[in-house]
């Protein structure tokens, strides 16, 4: 929920900035809070491949007055030292169904080896 404190409205800065802080305080009292984890776990709702961590992604490459389409399954995980991996299987080179269950297996295999 979105809501403007201004200074003018609470007479100062510091006033406008303590009631922003009650307000966001009662909003966190009023709602679960999810750990990174759990969001993680989570497939948001524009999700097509079912799993979270693998996408859908569309590249345009103009070229003059050219334009090439090109689209990717993305898989996307972090590594033991926290760093993003990511690799990217072409829908051109081996077809919508097999580049989603490449990018699945990919993005699974990542994780295997980051947990272990």
């Amino acid at each position: 929920m979105e809501k403007f404190f201004s200074d003018l409205s609470f007479g100062g800065k510091r006033a406008a900035l303590q009631a922003a802080k009650e307000h966001r305080d009662l909003l966190e009292a009023r709602h679960k809070k999810y750990s990174v984890s759990e969001l993680a776990d989570s497939p948001s709702t524009s999700n097509r491949s079912g799993l979270v961590g693998v996408r859908l992604h569309q590249q345009v490459d103009r070229r003059g007055e050219f334009e090439y389409t090109y689209w990717y399954w993305v898989a996307q995980w972090t590594d033991r030292r926290g760093r993003r991996k990511t690799r990217s299987f072409s829908v051109h080179k081996y077809g919508d169904d097999e580049a989603c269950r490449l990018a699945c297996e990919c993005r699974e295999q990542g994780l295997r080896k980051a947990r272990s």
